[in-house]
């Protein structure tokens, strides 16, 4: 005699609709994440370039020009430099890149007269909203 083996189907379990919605949600969150870090919308994550002077820079009286290198961990912008204790302020932009930069600005419009030898400082103002002060000695060439 065959006996009939019943076969049963467990109710327990989560059904499949639920796990779809599960994953659904799942991959909108992780879709969120990665659009925030991509367009830095986490301020606390996204990186902001870390800018310092390195070195003393040098204002030459002959042509007019500060000279002064700035290590940057990323890229941002010079939007302006001020003369302390001046209302000489140059404006424009001049791209910072990651690493060592060489930067170089015309001051012929200050009407301070730079005396050899002594030092001066400037405040740099970048377009990620810091300022770096900059100190620069005056040379005669």
């Amino acid at each position: 005699m065959r006996t009939a083996l019943k076969v049963r189907k467990s109710k327990k379990g989560i059904s499949g609709a639920v796990t779809a919605l599960i994953l659904v949600i799942a991959s909108v969150i992780i879709a969120l994440v990665v659009v925030g870090f991509a367009f830095g919308l986490f301020g606390a994550f996204a990186g902001k370039a870390t800018v310092n002077q390195v070195g003393t820079g040098t204002i030459n009286l002959s042509t007019d020009e500060l000279c002064f290198e700035l290590s940057s961990s990323g890229s941002t912008e010079i939007t302006s430099v001020q003369l302390v204790g001046s209302t000489f302020t140059t404006t424009g932009s001049i791209t910072i890149n990651a690493g060592l930069n060489t930067i170089s600005v015309d001051i012929s419009g200050a009407s301070t007269t730079f005396v050899p030898g002594d030092t001066y400082s400037f405040v740099v103002s970048l377009a990620n909203g810091d300022t770096v002060t900059v100190e620069a000695q005056a040379v005669a060439s």
